[in-house]
């Protein structure tokens, strides 16, 4: 059965964005550039000469003035009261439009001329178009969500996911597809009209017919976790009416492999790149349609409210963000192998296993192309995720790390805020003992692993699930992806795992390339953000919680050190609580057109700052 998610629109007709939404994202555009441009040190602004708190830049052309600018506990713009662009003989006026700012800026600069950051400007453009689309949904959505959350009675979000049975956490995601807190290209989606952002991206709640393709045996390569597996029969198991209505449509399909493939990859990007194997019948196209939820990730589309069958992880040749969402052969070749070993680690250590589920990339195909002029094979791939409700008892809930910022149109407040208090958290104790067990989890699953063995998976708010039980208390985390995992090679080996891996980016020989994970999706994007989130609330305040992460984290790094020696701890206890902190340089970056390997900048370690007395 294909259950499809009860709010879909695709009968219904895209909404008209209104002033006030533009303006909206224009402001939050601009916020999310500011805060950019600072923390990647691209805005070379001083403090102001009068002595004021605001910030200056000054050029032949004039001046920019923030003014008050607030700065939160990971060193990055939290707020503003206005932008002020001061013209050589002309009024002061206060700028507005992301563009329009971006445009002041490389005028002082006197980098207005350059190509890469013109190429900037019309992700900018185009992500504030999507953004502005997005807010008039979210408005719909909310009024709708409360309206009948009226009706039934309830006051948790929970309960409205869970109210027509299935698969609550892909609601929960979806209503969470806000967009990503740093990156000034949030909603950037190039390739896409309006009309197709609406009927593919996560926030407006499509129901995506993806289609199921024949590919000719000789040209398809199985990669698998599982031993012996043939990959039709299983097919046939997890999608029965997708592939009979696929044997019905292709004549001699005992020669084919089903492949599944995004309409607007289809659409848009088929036709052309595989025009010779569609022309000799090496790739044969159906009209076999299985309806698809997609998650925070565009690409990766969970099979309608439907707990049983694997996700599905596709390419999408248009860019998303920073990069063109293809799924590279090493990509799906490793993903089978990196989801085995992580299988044999969680089986060997339970306190791993207690504290950490995982998605496993259980099959993946692939084509093999015997021509060297062509690196196609990228953009005709597909990788099986295990489906997460697979991995929780009756009375767990799991949602998206993502949606634990998002508003509630319940409360107003944070989700996050909501779930500690549905747990009985009501003062400074309370919160700080739910904080707790948070991190303790957490790094009981994802530090354990890459202190230990080498592996530092990207656990960001994109990336990870989090685990309540029916007291909204955390119990353990879910990893759902191991595409942007890295890996020290040397110490998985040392640990019993030599794996001959496809080469690729994600494997590098140093830890220090390794722990830029851990700082960045762990530390920054993750537990972070949470402490920014609940500074000033249930009394809590960010520097005791950050002292509160260094004891625990000093908890873990002691136990590495009696397990692997002190040199080990000290290097790791250096890096975590001495060293300044690697922070992802999204527009950096994009100013280097690549996305393969992470750009970074340092930023001060709030470690450090938490622990080091004050005059206060």
């Amino acid at each position: 059965m294909n259950a499809i998610l009860p709010n879909v629109h695709h009968l219904t007709d895209r909404p008209e964005p209104t002033a006030a939404d533009r303006a909206e994202a224009a402001r939050n555009g601009l916020f999310r550039l500011l805060r950019s441009l600072l923390r990647e040190q691209l805005l070379p602004m001083m403090f102001a000469a009068d002595g004021t708190a605001d910030l200056s830049l000054h050029g032949d052309h004039g001046s920019l003035r923030l003014v008050a600018p607030r700065f939160n506990n990971l060193d990055a713009l939290c707020d503003f009261d206005a932008l002020i662009r001061q013209p050589i003989d002309a009024a002061a006026e206060a700028l507005q439009d992301p563009l329009e700012a971006l445009q002041c800026v490389l005028a002082l600069r006197r980098d207005a001329a350059d190509p890469a950051w013109q190429r900037i400007a019309d992700e900018l453009a185009n992500g504030l178009h999507n953004e502005a689309l997005t807010l008039c949904w979210r408005h719909h959505q909310d009024r709708a969500i409360a309206q009948r959350c009226a009706q039934e009675g309830i006051d948790s979000l929970i309960d409205w996911a869970r109210l027509d049975g299935g698969n609550a956490g892909i609601r929960l995601e979806q209503w969470a597809a806000v967009g990503h807190p740093y990156h000034p290209g949030s909603k950037t989606k190039l390739g896409l009209s309006s009309d197709e952002v609406w009927r593919y991206a996560p926030e407006f709640a499509p129901a995506v017919p993806l289609v199921l393709i024949g590919v000719h045996r000789s040209l398809a390569r199985i990669d698998t976790m599982i031993d012996g597996l043939d990959y039709r029969r299983w097919f046939a198991l997890h999608y029965p009416d997708w592939f009979a209505r696929w044997q019905q449509q292709l004549p001699d399909q005992q020669h084919y492999l089903p492949l599944p493939i995004h309409p607007w990859q289809l659409e848009h990007d088929l036709p052309q790149r595989f025009a010779d194997e569609l022309n000799s019948g090496l790739i044969r196209i159906t009209e076999a349609c299985f309806y698809a939820a997609p998650t925070l990730s565009f690409r990766t589309l969970a099979p309608g409210t439907a707990g049983e069958p694997p996700y599905i992880k596709l390419p999408v040749a248009a860019q998303m963000t920073s990069s063109v969402r293809n799924l590279s052969t090493p990509s799906v070749t490793n993903a089978p192998r990196i989801s085995a070993v992580l299988q044999d680690i969680v089986n060997q250590r339970p306190d791993i296993a207690a504290a950490l589920r995982c998605q496993w990339d259980e099959v993946g195909l692939h084509l093999e192309i015997d021509r060297e002029d062509r690196d196609d094979a990228r953009y005709l791939a597909v990788l099986f995720r295990r489906n997460p409700c697979r991995l929780l008892a009756d009375h767990e809930q799991a949602l998206v790390l993502a949606a634990l910022f998002v508003t509630s149109p319940l409360s107003g407040e944070p989700l996050l805020v909501d779930l500690m208090r549905q747990a009985g958290v009501h003062d400074r104790d309370s919160a700080s003992a739910w904080f707790g067990c948070y991190c303790d989890h957490l790094f009981a699953g994802v530090l354990n692993l890459y202190l230990e063995y080498g592996i530092a998976l990207e656990a960001h708010q994109q990336n990870l699930m989090l685990v309540l039980n029916q007291e909204a208390q955390p119990v353990a985390f879910i990893n759902r992806d191991v595409g942007g995992i890295c890996i020290h090679c040397p110490t998985l080996a040392d640990r019993g795992w030599p794996v001959e891996f496809t080469p690729a980016a994600t494997l590098v020989e140093s830890r220090e390339q390794a722990r830029v994970n851990i700082f960045h999706a762990v530390l920054q994007s993750n537990i972070g953000e949470l402490i920014e989130l609940l500074d000033g609330r249930f009394g809590l305040d960010a520097r005791q919680l950050w002292r509160d992460v260094a004891r625990l984290l000093e908890r873990y790094l002691d136990d590495y050190g009696i397990r692997y020696g002190n040199a080990a701890r000290q290097e790791e206890y250096q890096a975590f609580f001495e060293q300044p902190w690697p922070a992802t340089a999204f527009i950096r970056m994009r100013l280097q057109d690549q996305s393969r390997h992470s750009v970074c900048n340092p930023i001060p370690n709030p470690i450090q700052k938490a622990l080091t007395p004050t005059d206060e």
